[in-house]
């Protein structure tokens, strides 16, 4: 069994962390993602890459899941678009409409908002890039599952893949390389292209208020206060996500038994 931690960064703070499970004996893969507003001695967690680093960082996120994880994986979102590009693109299925209002892009010359019906759609780099960074229409929560969609679309693209092309392997490590911080060796590297065919997802979840976290103010939090304890204008803080009843050895044991059970 190994354990990976999948670090999308963006201008130096983290905007996505999932927690990979592989169980090398059986090719079942399950994923934990972890939000980014989870607050932890004091800090969101996605604050803490660019003050700690990833070495660090990957110690704090290991006592937080009590997950001992080994391997990390940092990418830079925007280099993500060339990895999807070089995969050929990705399929991706929408259950429900996307459309977000803050978020503008141009097409064609023309800037418009973020929109896509629900329906199947075959992406390329820079729109798997917007989906996978667009919250607003929907939680945090919501783009944390659109982002395990992605991974487990490029899963499959990988089951597609040939690894006898000598030719397309090279250009995807040389990229894969190019893009990542990574402590595993470029022969690891290789070993889980090659084992693409094979890997299954065994299950995924998102830690959220749906299940193990609750949701409060920093301010409100760090004062002993509730939201109906103040007045309109009393600085309530950050949106910070906690474990229900503040109980960390309670997040840790959900986290196991779903890693135990997949």
């Amino acid at each position: 069994m190994v354990h990976f931690l999948l670090i999308g960064t963006h201008e130096g703070n983290t905007d996505t962390v999932i927690l990979l499970q592989l169980d090398l004996k059986t090719n079942k893969l399950a994923m934990v993602s972890i939000p980014r507003d989870l607050y932890f001695k004091g800090r969101k967690i996605n604050t803490l890459y660019r003050r700690f680093g990833k070495e660090r960082f990957l110690e704090i996120l290991s006592e937080i899941t009590g997950i001992p994880v080994q391997k990390y994986v940092v990418i830079d979102m925007y280099s993500f678009i060339d990895v999807i590009n070089l995969l050929g693109g990705v399929d991706l299925e929408l259950k429900e409409d996307l459309i977000d209002p803050t978020y503008r892009i141009k097409e064609n010359g023309v800037w418009t908002t973020l929109f896509y019906p629900a329906g199947t759609y075959h992406l390329n780099g820079l729109e798997v890039l917007r989906i996978v960074r667009s919250r607003h229409f929907s939680s945090d929560f919501g783009r944390s599952e659109r982002q395990q969609q992605i991974l487990q679309a490029i899963l499959k693209k990988f089951k597609s893949f040939n690894p006898g092309n000598i030719t397309t392997l090279y250009q995807m490590i040389t990229v894969i390389l190019k893009y990542i911080d990574t402590n595993l060796s470029p022969m690891e590297i290789l070993g889980y292209i090659s084992r693409g065919e094979s890997i299954s997802v065994s299950g995924s979840i998102v830690l959220s208020t749906d299940n193990v976290l609750y949701a409060d103010y920093e301010n409100l939090k760090l004062q002993g206060l509730r939201e109906n304890e103040v007045n309109e204008h009393f600085d309530k803080g950050a949106y910070i996500l906690l474990p229900l009843e503040d109980d960390w050895e309670f997040l840790k044991k959900y986290i196991r038994n779903f890693l135990e059970a997949h």
